[in-house]
């Protein structure tokens, strides 16, 4: 489901809640579908996601965005391969050499900082576009798309929505409900919230069901 048919039926099965007054904000409508996408994929570990860092020389730490759940990281390498160095949990005993040696241009070792950080041992040397690809559980963030260099591509309601298909319905209903309370509305914010919950679950379960949940 692309992100205008998901605007269009959350549309029709909220109908009272815009093209009036109240509903003035052009932009409104958008930010909360991000925002429940975001919630969703946060809640039930649904979504797998990518995204290349560039290499600043001197810089070791570096934080990943959209990523909550780091699980692998790979550095592009002389011959434009993307290799994945040893990876260890920060403060390791095994980075405290590393981090003491000077800095170099390839990566021998990344530590994990809490969860959307990373520390790169011995520090980069050089600075390189797009150095390094970080993978793991990931919220789709602002940007729906990427293109092949994994350079963002601006929303349309052509886009696709990042979601599993399973999650497309959770994202109608978690936005009816928070449309429900923007509106001051108790009794629709009650029937959609249910009804997200329900298939919120839903997606929890397929989540599991398929060895993308994590602990």
């Amino acid at each position: 489901m692309n992100l205008g048919q998901i605007k269009q039926r959350v549309r029709m099965l909220g109908r009272n809640y815009f093209g009036t007054d109240a509903d003035r904000d052009p932009f409104g409508l958008d930010y909360i579908i991000k925002e429940s996408a975001n919630q969703i994929a946060r809640n039930t570990d649904c979504l797998v996601g990518r995204r290349y860092l560039s290499l600043v020389a001197g810089q070791t730490i570096y934080a990943t965005p959209d990523i909550y759940k780091i699980r692998a990281t790979r550095f592009l390498d002389s011959n434009g391969d993307y290799v994945q160095p040893r990876m260890y949990n920060y403060g390791d005993q095994m980075l405290v050499a590393l981090a003491n040696k000077p800095a170099q241009a390839w990566a021998e070792a990344v530590g994990i900082r809490g969860m959307n950080e990373i520390a790169i041992y011995p520090t980069p040397s050089a600075a390189v576009t797009n150095g390094v690809m970080v993978e793991g559980y990931a919220i789709p963030g602002e940007y729906w798309a990427y293109d092949v260099n994994g350079n963002p591509i601006v929303n349309t309601d052509a886009t696709e929505c990042p979601l599993p298909v399973v999650a497309h319905d959770c994202l109608i209903y978690g936005v009816l409900a928070d449309r429900a309370m923007q509106m001051m509305d108790p009794n629709g914010m009650q029937i959609f919230k249910a009804q997200y919950m329900d298939r919120l679950g839903q997606v929890e379960s397929y989540a599991a069901m398929y060895m993308r949940r994590t602990v």
